[in-house]
């Protein structure tokens, strides 16, 4: 099966019309990404380019710099909002759209490639991951849940705490991502750029883990072993959504009385797989091996997310002068 005939048909068109010659150059774009989450997010800010261009009258294919710079000031304001990391997102990728029709002498070389992006701070996130205190209540009300599918939440929970994986590499997972290696038990898993990490499954999670396969083969009258296809999934055996995930994890954070759990998502439980890590003196190299980070930069702006309050010199100042 190629990688057209797996693209959902939404993620390979774009609705504002174009001339033959660059619809046809805008899916091929599109196919260079390998990654359906890349195409369906670059086709959508595309998409809101085109129908913002049309809007304003902007031919999209000869934008100057000022029509980009305006479109980003569009994005900002209320309803929309945006936050200057989604602008600067949504610009990289009509950008990179633009980049791809230059190479293929399409058209010349647009001015909207030089709008001013936000200066972003790259050492902030908007996520904090949880207290060491919080993550053992979160996963005890995970073991606790009496829903229908108690064990594969206990299960999934303390995965994603356990090895803080991304939320769509838990969806990703199959049967055959498990394994054993040197004595370990692992799990494969395959990150962004299809990037492959194996990671040691520690014991907690592993029993979690082999209570939901042994009652879902149960189940479906089969042996463990004989189990295949995606590693969680739902009563009629399909492969677990990433909202189903948002939705699992904030409604186990409400259960475990946490503050604010409105807030609390799959990737907050990344984060806290990496502040937990940190404070127990795991080595910066190992924690950006483990999450899978191209750069040491983003797994510190992880850890710098939690430990920007506790460690505010404010707490210096105030035990010195009262």
């Amino acid at each position: 099966m190629t990688i057209v005939d797996r693209a959902p048909a939404a993620d390979l068109t774009v609705p504002t019309p174009l001339p033959d010659r660059i619809q046809q150059l805008t899916m091929d774009w599109l196919l260079s990404f390998s990654s359906p989450a890349t195409r369906r997010a670059y086709r959508v800010h595309l998409a809101q380019w085109l129908a913002f261009a049309a809007g304003a009258d902007i031919n999209p294919l000869t934008a100057s710099r000022g029509e980009g710079n305006l479109w980003a000031r569009w994005l900002e304001v209320p309803p929309r909002s945006c936050k200057p990391a989604t602008v600067a997102a949504k610009l990289a990728a009509v950008s990179s759209w633009y980049g791809f029709l230059v190479e293929e002498d399409a058209i010349d070389p647009p001015r909207f490639t030089a709008a001013a992006r936000p200066k972003l701070d790259r050492m902030h996130s908007e996520t904090v991951g949880l207290t060491e205190e919080e993550a053992r209540a979160l996963i005890a009300a995970a073991d606790a849940d009496r829903a229908p599918a108690a064990l594969r939440t206990a299960a999934v929970i303390r995965l994603m705490v356990a090895i803080g994986p991304r939320v769509a590499e838990v969806c990703a997972l199959q049967m055959s991502s498990l394994g054993f290696e040197r004595g370990h038990r692992t799990v494969r898993i395959v990150g962004k750029g299809k990037k492959v990490r194996v990671r040691n499954l520690p014991p907690a999670p592993a029993a979690a883990l082999d209570a939901y396969l042994e009652a879902r083969a149960r189940a479906e009258g089969v042996a463990v072993a004989d189990l295949d296809g995606s590693l969680f999934v739902t009563a009629s055996g399909q492969p677990l959504a990433s909202r189903y995930l948002f939705a699992l994890v904030q409604r186990i954070a409400r259960d475990a009385g946490l503050e604010h759990p409105e807030r609390v998502t799959p990737h907050t439980l990344r984060h806290t797989f990496a502040t937990v890590a940190d404070e127990y003196k795991a080595p910066l190299s190992h924690l950006q091996d483990a999450l899978g980070h191209a750069s040491p930069e983003t797994t510190r702006r992880y850890i710098h997310a939690r430990n920007r309050l506790e460690q505010d010199p404010s707490q210096i100042v105030a035990a010195v002068l009262g």
